[in-house]
């Protein structure tokens, strides 16, 4: 499988709109990041834990469950592809669709953990909104998104690693569907992994 294939348009999409967002002052640097600020995992138990979590997925209608209120009617992209190294499962606007609740899509990126996570610290130094959660935190995980919205829609993308397995969820709001935000994508996810 071609890894990140269709996350790559959503991020460029999503930087391009951040961008266009900002104002004319000139961003601080980022800060560096330096190696032993990031949490680390036992890399052979996390990468045997995190490979029993993706052996779940055979399709991505084992993905679904976790997103179908989210997803309802929209159809599965012909470009989903789920193998050993992780599942990239989009749902998209039905051919022929004339309701302007049918124009959105949603994403499912399950891929394996690398055994570290990033610390809250550099998260938020990265204007990344971080989202607490007990559950997430005693598994050594963390949970993050960034949210860019107008006045008619929103677009977010909501990011759970773990050292075993990182979910990463995109989203949003449109007409009068059912939000998935980011504490309903950690909720998504949390299921997804069996956290």
């Amino acid at each position: 499988m071609i890894r990140n294939a269709r996350f790559v348009p959503v991020v460029l999409l999503l930087a391009a709109a951040v961008s266009a967002c900002g104002s004319d002052d000139a961003d601080p640097a980022a800060p560096e990041v330096v190696p032993d600020e990031v949490a680390v995992a036992d890399e052979g138990a996390a990468s045997a834990a995190g490979a029993e979590v993706l052996a779940r997925f055979t399709s991505c209608d084992d993905v679904s469950p976790a997103v179908a209120q989210y997803i309802a009617g929209l159809q599965e992209s012909s470009s989903n592809a789920v193998d050993e190294y992780g599942a990239i499962c989009n749902w998209e606007t039905p051919d022929g669709a004339t309701s302007l609740s049918e124009i959105r899509g949603v994403e499912v990126l399950i891929e394996p953990g690398t055994g570290e996570v990033p610390t809250v610290q550099d998260l938020e130094a990265g204007q990344l909104v971080v989202l607490p959660d007990a559950e997430l935190a005693k598994a050594g995980g963390v949970a993050y998104t960034l949210p860019v919205t107008t006045a008619v829609a929103g677009v977010i993308v909501t990011t759970v690693a773990t050292p075993d397995v990182k979910v990463t969820i995109t989203g949003g709001q449109w007409d009068d569907m059912p939000s998935l935000d980011g504490p309903a994508a950690v909720s998504a996810a949390k299921q997804l992994i069996g956290t």
